[in-house]
């Protein structure tokens, strides 16, 4: 009978909330998911053509997809990123997960909650990426580049994955050794971080159990690492929020290890898709690769434009906490809406062209991290190792070219990504 009841609670938050499966893009355009993930910027603008913001009664939620209104979202205190304060969402969930822990309803990080709380993390997290100390990194970043990029056999006359070798390995060293972990972890973050995102997919027994696990891993590892940096702390981010915390902060300790959790897998995933995506764009479009080699200025605004053009994060949610008027509709208390980021940063009525790839466009101004409270913490961090990595690649090899190949997406319509970028040089 539980096995009964637990299978139609899934069908129910299935159909109710196929975002939090990471479904939704497949909207109501009737696409499948493999579809949405392959093509999600058509997708978007064909819902775009028919308004700015849609009820998709399958997912019983709105979505908004022009830029004025996502920016303006963001700001609005009428909704909240903290999924607790949906009662019904909240249920549901947890009869769906039959016991499992939920992450975001159990040990929710500062990507969701809302002030005080939010506010009082993000200060404490914040010690760690004040841009003066971003910037100071960059020559370890170079050399940690350099060492990535040595491994390339260039007489073997065989293509090299920028994935493998560089976009991936780069971020994880960099947060790893900001945080004041053993490199010798390094691999072990990367797999951790990969299953961990399976604990969102409500519903999926195969994923959440796997992605359970994962988070208990994570969970017991940094307990352990905090442990270890109480009785000898460095110069580490850690420490710094360990030292924060006993001057009489109200950091908890679970909320500490959530902090650490978070910063450790957003502070190396997005960087990871954010280079791959890059790196593809100026493949397929060498005469922008060439501006580059011939304008090394350019690149941090190059970078811009791959944030805008292929944000490797597409959307984020929010539930609303009471009956709203917003953009001309009536959204309800604890109807869910979908802010797609990828969408905005495509409107025409913003950006000139938008579909066009442009090294050199003016007033990149998208929305790829986000905007208000909930702005990326780790942007600075992002650009800056972005910016080595396209540096040193056009330094150190005069041509590159697409290799042959059918190119896999990372299978979440939520993330944008490359899982393998075969490049000839």
């Amino acid at each position: 009978m539980k096995q009964y009841l637990v299978s139609k609670i899934t069908q129910l938050v299935r159909s109710i909330l196929k975002w939090v499966d990471y479904r939704i893009t497949g909207g109501d355009s009737g696409m499948t998911d493999e579809e949405a993930i392959a093509a999600p910027y058509e997708h978007y603008a064909r819902i775009r053509a028919r308004a700015s913001i849609v009820r998709t009664h399958r997912n019983r939620g709105w979505m908004l997809l022009d830029f004025d209104d996502v920016q303006s979202l963001l700001l609005d205190h009428r909704f909240s990123a903290d999924l607790r304060k949906n009662p019904f969402l909240s249920k549901m969930i947890r009869m769906a997960a039959d016991g499992r822990t939920v992450s975001f309803l159990d040990n929710p990080t500062m990507l969701n909650l809302d002030p005080p709380d939010h506010t009082r993390l993000r200060k404490l997290a914040n010690h760690g990426f004040v841009h003066k100390s971003i910037l100071a990194l960059e020559p370890r970043i170079i050399s940690l580049v350099d060492e990535c990029i040595d491994t390339v056999d260039v007489g073997s006359g065989k293509p090299f994955d920028v994935i493998e070798t560089l976009a991936k390995p780069l971020p994880v060293r960099v947060i790893a050794e900001l945080l004041g972990l053993p490199q010798e972890d390094v691999s072990r973050f990367q797999q951790l971080s990969t299953d961990f995102i399976g604990i969102t997919a409500i519903g999926n027994s195969e994923l959440m159990d796997i992605g359970t696990a994962a988070a208990e891993e994570l969970e017991a590892y940094f307990d352990q690492v905090i442990t270890h940096k109480r009785q000898h702390p460095g110069d580490d981010l850690i420490s710094q929020l360990l030292e924060v915390e006993e001057q009489g902060d109200r950091l908890a300790a679970r909320e500490l290890v959530s902090t650490c959790i978070v910063l450790l897998i957003a502070g190396h995933e997005t960087t990871t898709h954010l280079i791959g995506n890059g790196m593809h764009l100026l493949l397929d479009h060498p005469e922008q690769m060439q501006q580059l080699r011939d304008n090394p200025a350019l690149i941090p605004n190059a970078i811009e434009e791959m944030l805008r053009i292929e944000p490797p994060v597409q959307f984020t949610v929010r539930t609303a906490l009471e009956d709203v008027e917003f953009s001309g509709q009536k959204i309800r208390k604890n109807q869910l809406v979908m802010a797609v980021l990828a969408s905005a940063n495509r409107d025409p009525k913003r950006f000139p062209f938008p579909n066009d790839f442009d090294v050199a466009r003016e007033d990149v101004n998208h929305i790829t991290f986000g905007y208000g409270i909930h702005l990326c913490l780790g942007m600075s961090l992002a650009r800056l190792e972005s910016k080595v990595a396209f540096e040193r690649l056009l330094a150190r090899f005069d041509t590159m070219s697409l290799a042959e190949q059918d190119i896999a997406f990372v299978p979440v319509p939520l993330n944008r990504g490359r899982q393998q970028l075969l490049v000839n040089i």
